[in-house]
């Protein structure tokens, strides 16, 4: 990344091309159409493989981590015969899956839709990141310390993502103009 990064501003700073286009617009510059297509089918499918693992992913930990837990513990989604629940469960996971990938979808196209067309691919990622690093406080207490209780990691999980959603989510609300700025000035 960084040498594609030094060379783009380097060869394309000033001509006010999107520094996430640099992987693509410097083969062009180049005259090398051939690398340019290369380059982009390559970029195709790595995006398409990971909203595929990502996607797909998600759905299996919304089932088996929101949906399963609930119908366990509630007795009247239980059939009466226990042959009948394993094949309930597995149909309830199979269906409650293609459910949650498309939900996972219909959400990441709306939040793209709102927001990304305004914003650089890099604050989207930035955005992403820092809500996946709020896990490490806790999974880090978790393996090593060992006064850390459940209701502790849960707390600091909540105080984390709030704050990441005021400093993070809510300026790319405000930035395209979809919240008004009061919300952050005020």
């Amino acid at each position: 990344v960084m040498p594609i990064a030094f060379a783009g501003m380097l060869r394309l700073g000033g001509s006010g091309l999107d520094a996430d286009t640099f992987v693509l617009a410097l083969p062009l510059a180049a005259g090398q159409s051939g690398l340019a297509l290369f380059t982009y089918l390559g970029g195709v499918s790595a995006a398409s493989s990971m909203i595929i693992v990502e996607t797909i992913a998600l759905s299996v930990m919304m089932s088996n981590h929101l949906l399963m837990p609930l119908l366990v513990r509630v007795p009247a989604a239980r059939p009466a015969l226990q042959t009948r629940w394993f094949a309930y469960l597995g149909r309830v996971a199979l269906e409650s899956r293609r459910f949650a990938v498309v939900l996972v979808l219909l959400l990441a196209y709306g939040y793209y839709v709102a927001v990304g067309k305004q914003l650089p691919l890099v604050n989207t990622g930035l955005v992403s990141f820092a809500a996946v690093a709020q896990f490490v406080p806790a999974v880090l207490g978790g393996l090593y310390w060992k006064g850390g209780t459940r209701r502790g990691a849960t707390v600091g999980l909540l105080v984390g993502f709030g704050i990441w959603f005021f400093t993070l989510v809510l300026p790319t609300l405000v930035g395209p103009g979809r919240l008004p700025a009061s919300i952050l000035t005020e």
